[in-house]
């Protein structure tokens, strides 16, 4: 088995999207794992997916992977936070009322900030 860092803002989202179990995942922080040799917390983290933090805040997640789904692994990390910006746009549009715009109005807010920057 290999180790592979990738940073994912949102650890659990790939288990919820996929309708399965979050397991509790161990977390250790950047000091921690700069510190402690490699073997300790590979020995810590046995089977589970490390959740690496900085400043009380996750940053990135340590996951086992077999060498065969490196790249499978990857594009799958680049789904989610596709689904995770998309989600975050969604909500914005819904919060500052953008979201029940037709497209003949996008469409029309496209060409009058295009003519402002034309001016410009």
């Amino acid at each position: 088995m290999r180790f592979s860092l990738l940073g994912v803002t949102n650890p659990g989202l790939l288990a919820n999207h996929f309708g399965t179990n979050v397991a509790v995942m161990s977390t250790i922080t950047l000091s921690e794992l700069k510190k402690k040799p490699a073997k300790q917390w590979l020995k810590s983290a046995s089977n589970d997916d490390l959740v690496i933090t900085a400043k009380g805040q996750p940053v990135a997640v340590l996951l086992r992977i077999a060498a065969a789904s490196v790249d499978s692994t990857r594009a799958l990390v680049r789904s989610v936070r596709a689904l995770q910006a998309q989600t975050s746009l969604q909500q914005a549009a819904a919060g500052n009322g953008t979201a029940g715009l037709s497209m003949s109005d996008i469409d029309t807010e496209i060409a009058a900030s295009r003519r402002s920057r034309r001016r410009k």
